[in-house]
C-alpha cells in the first residue's frame, strides 16, 4: 500500500513538473513568435509578416470579415501597415493538449515623440489578437488561426 501511494505521489508530482515545463516552453515559443512579428512590423515588410502564417491560415478581422489564404491576408496587412507602426505585447499563453499554443497579445500603435525621434511611445489600440500557433513540419511555429478584436468585444 505504501509503495502504491509512493508511486502515485511520484506520478502526480512528475505530471505537475511536465505541465510547468510545457507552460514554460509554450511561453518561450509565444515570446519568440511575438518578437518575429515585431521585427516584421518594424521593417514594414508584409511578406515577412505573411511568412509567420501557416499555408492554410485564417484571419478573423476586427470587422468580423474572414481573410483566407495569403492573398486576402496580404491585403489586410498592406492596409494596416500603411497606417502606422505597431507592436505586439504578449499578455497570456496557453498550451493545448493537441500541440497548439494560444497566444494573446495586445496590439499597440507606436508613435514617435516630437523630441527628435529618439524615443517612442506606445498607444493602446484597445484590442487583442488571439493567435493559435501550430508547429509546422519544418519545426517553425506559425499562426494557423488569428482573431482580432477590441477589449469591449472579446
Amino acid at each position: 500500500m505504501k509503495r502504491s501511494l509512493g508511486l502515485l505521489l511520484l506520478l502526480v508530482t512528475s505530471m505537475g513538473v511536465c505541465h510547468a515545463q510545457n507552460s514554460e516552453s509554450a511561453r518561450k515559443i509565444a515570446e519568440n513568435a511575438a518578437a518575429q512579428w515585431n521585427a516584421a512590423f518594424a521593417g514594414g515588410r508584409v511578406e515577412d509578416i505573411l511568412s509567420l502564417y501557416a499555408d492554410n491560415a485564417l484571419l478573423l478581422q476586427p470587422n468580423g470579415a474572414v481573410a483566407k489564404g495569403s492573398g486576402q491576408i496580404r491585403d489586410f496587412w498592406q492596409k494596416l501597415i500603411g497606417q502606422g507602426d505597431y507592436a505586439m505585447d504578449l499578455v497570456d499563453v496557453r498550451s493545448q493538449q493537441d500541440g497548439t499554443i494560444v497566444a494573446t497579445v495586445r496590439f499597440s500603435d507606436l508613435k514617435t515623440l516630437p523630441n527628435g525621434g529618439l524615443h517612442s511611445m506606445k498607444y493602446r489600440y484597445g484590442g487583442r489578437v488571439y493567435s493559435v500557433l501550430k508547429q509546422q513540419p519544418d519545426g517553425r511555429w506559425k499562426a494557423a488561426v488569428q482573431r482580432w478584436g477590441d477589449d469591449r468585444n472579446t
